[in-house]
């Protein structure tokens, strides 16, 4: 279909081996920015960041990115799966056409799946981070999910009320990742808790008294 995926097919016959390329798979404010981090450090590997992230919107794009990839080694990156089908060709394409283009850039690499079980706080997090984000916001942006510890702000009480289309989007996320996991049963797999322990993080604040509707929010994960 595109000449830089058929070039990629002609070196993979050619590339022996994963080596060192590694791939850290997670959802959106899961905890990877400072997981990518750290593993970068503690194994001398390039961090590469979110080499496939949302702003690649043209399969090309992200064909041409992986092309570039097999000519590297000894990195990591991240990816949030369901962005490697989130391109102007495969709107509207099936959940399972999602999950074999996933499968086939995925099994580039060597995989770490990061697993964040505090899902509320993760979902929390998430909603916050867009709110601030989006351009009718009156406030700093993103003034409550900056990784810098000297601009980042703990939310004022009841300042935030989710929205269940947020949480449907959160868990459709979710839902995805999870049955890919399946693909991939051998992978090596991080908890965010458990990996945190020993780290020098910016934890996220309680979110019982942020959010109005706090309540509601836990009745939607039950």
């Amino acid at each position: 279909k595109w000449t830089i995926q058929k070039s990629l097919q002609t070196t993979k016959k050619y590339w022996s081996g994963l080596m060192n390329k590694n791939c850290l798979v997670c959802t959106p404010r899961s905890g990877s920015y400072y997981v990518l981090y750290h593993l970068a450090k503690e194994r001398n590997i390039t961090s590469g960041k979110e080499w496939y992230g949302r702003m690649k919107k043209i399969h090309y794009e992200i064909e041409k990115r992986r092309l570039w990839l097999t000519t590297q080694d000894n990195f990591i990156i991240k990816c949030m799966p369901m962005q490697l089908s989130n391109t102007v060709e495969n709107i509207g394409i099936s959940i399972e056409d999602r999950i074999e283009i996933s499968i086939d850039i995925l099994s580039d690499y060597n995989l770490i799946w990061l697993i964040n079980k505090n899902k509320i706080s993760q979902f929390c997090f998430r909603f916050i981070a867009q709110k601030t984000s989006d351009p009718t916001y009156k406030g700093i942006n993103r003034e409550y999910s900056d990784y810098n510890i000297d601009k980042r702000k703990t939310p004022p009480p009841n300042s935030f009320t989710a929205t269940k289309k947020e949480f449907d989007r959160f868990m459709r996320i979710e839902k995805f990742t999870n049955n890919l996991r399946n693909f991939f049963p051998d992978c090596e797999e991080i908890i965010y808790e458990d990996f945190i322990k020993d780290k020098n993080i910016i934890h996220n604040p309680d979110y019982t008294k942020i959010f109005k509707n706090y309540k509601e929010i836990e009745s939607w994960f039950r």
